[in-house]
């Protein structure tokens, strides 16, 4: 499971270089600091923040980093500072989410990345469940909407129109999350591929978007746009 989330990790932050080189990374949500390690190795000057005083502490002093703790408001952030703002699973827990949106596109440079993870209400797994609580086959019904952690839903039908239309960004593609093939097996591989391909299908997708004015053209087939520098 461990080797999962470490692979899972190093995929996340290839996608963003496909976008942008090395530069300073803000990790919003940084947690035990896994990205922040793994984006240090890989060149990235890393700052973090996260709520748990205790855990940041940890972080910074095991990383020889800085990681903010407490309200992310209330600290000063300087403006057009940053060249990616990594937000992985954080956005379905926050009870304000424009507001962390309004202030990623403030402290990034222009055609900065942010970098977006989040789980997908419209994946194949929640519609199951959906139909299966229609059918009266799983109770109580309704049940994978009622998490005591998670307080706004998205899908790649809609996190994309809202940071494009709403916030400023240029989402850049639209995927599955990249799920890593650490065995090694056929299967596997197959998962991997279908994840990345079918976004709308996928438990979770990562929405990598540039700060910029929206754009306005239609998704091509496969789901990408082009942000242009």
């Amino acid at each position: 499971r461990q080797r999962y989330r470490m692979a899972q990790k190093e995929n996340n932050l290839a996608q963003i270089e496909r976008l942008i080189s090395p530069g300073r990374l803000m990790s919003i949500g940084s947690g035990s600091g896994e990205e922040l390690e793994f984006a240090s190795s890989r060149g990235w000057t890393v700052e973090g923040n996260d709520v748990d005083p205790v855990t940041t502490a940890r972080v910074a002093k095991r990383l020889g980093v800085h990681v903010h703790s407490g309200d992310l408001f209330a600290l000063h952030w300087e403006s057009d500072a940053y060249d990616c703002v990594y937000l992985d699973q954080v956005l379905e827990h926050v009870k304000k989410p424009r507001d962390y949106l309004h202030l990623c596109h403030r402290v990034l440079k222009p055609g900065g990345v942010l970098y977006i993870g989040v789980p997908n209400i419209r994946s194949l797994s929640a519609s199951l469940k959906s139909i299966l609580g229609k059918l009266g086959l799983k109770r109580p019904r309704g049940k994978h909407y009622d998490t005591w952690h998670h307080v706004l839903y998205f899908s790649p039908g809609t996190l994309p129109t809202l940071l494009e239309r709403h916030y400023g960004f240029c989402v850049a593609v639209v995927q599955g999350d990249p799920k890593p093939n650490v065995s090694g097996s056929w299967p596997a591989s197959v998962r991997a591929v279908l994840g990345r391909r079918l976004p709308q299908h996928a438990s979770s997708f990562p929405e990598p978007a540039r700060a910029k004015h929206a754009l306005r053209e239609p998704y091509g087939r496969d789901h990408r746009r082009r942000c242009d520098t």
